[in-house]
């Protein structure tokens, strides 16, 4: 009956993420677990890169998600393990080009752009990809152009 239990509320959560398989939320990383970039300033720390919004670190690219509302984060959960935060060190108000922070559920702090929280894709591993790009119909990169 566990066994039973458990498998619906993981179809579920799947389902509500709007993912159709385990591949889709997880990705290639077969750990389950992904860096999530911490920015240590108080700075939003992104660039522009062949046109999108990218993390100035690691040069990776960032996306916004459809389904979030005004400085709200709806991706929690098994989403997140796709679609890891870009994390701040802790709250920031809004600065130069409109970057601030909001508190997600668990207490963290994720960087957000004129409102939307801003996000990497798992399956981005090389600088320059944006396999996440439309992904669902909801997942979008910021063009810097």
């Amino acid at each position: 009956m566990k066994t039973i239990i458990l498998t619906s509320m993981l179809a579920a959560t799947v389902a509500m993420t709007g993912c159709t398989t385990m591949k889709e939320v997880f990705g290639r990383d077969n750990t389950g677990t992904h860096d999530v970039h911490l920015s240590t300033s108080n700075r939003a720390p992104v660039s522009s890169l062949n046109g999108v919004l990218v993390d100035s670190a690691r040069k990776m690219t960032l996306y916004t998600y459809d389904k979030d509302t005004m400085n709200n984060s709806n991706c929690n959960g098994l989403c997140l393990a796709a679609w890891p935060a870009f994390l701040a060190p802790g709250p920031v108000r809004s600065n130069n080009g409109g970057y601030s922070t909001i508190q997600r559920d668990d207490g963290k702090y994720q960087w957000v752009l004129n409102g939307k929280p801003l996000y990497f894709y798992a399956n981005d591993t090389k600088v320059g990809d944006r396999d996440g790009e439309g992904k669902m119909g909801d997942w979008h990169t910021i063009a810097t152009r």
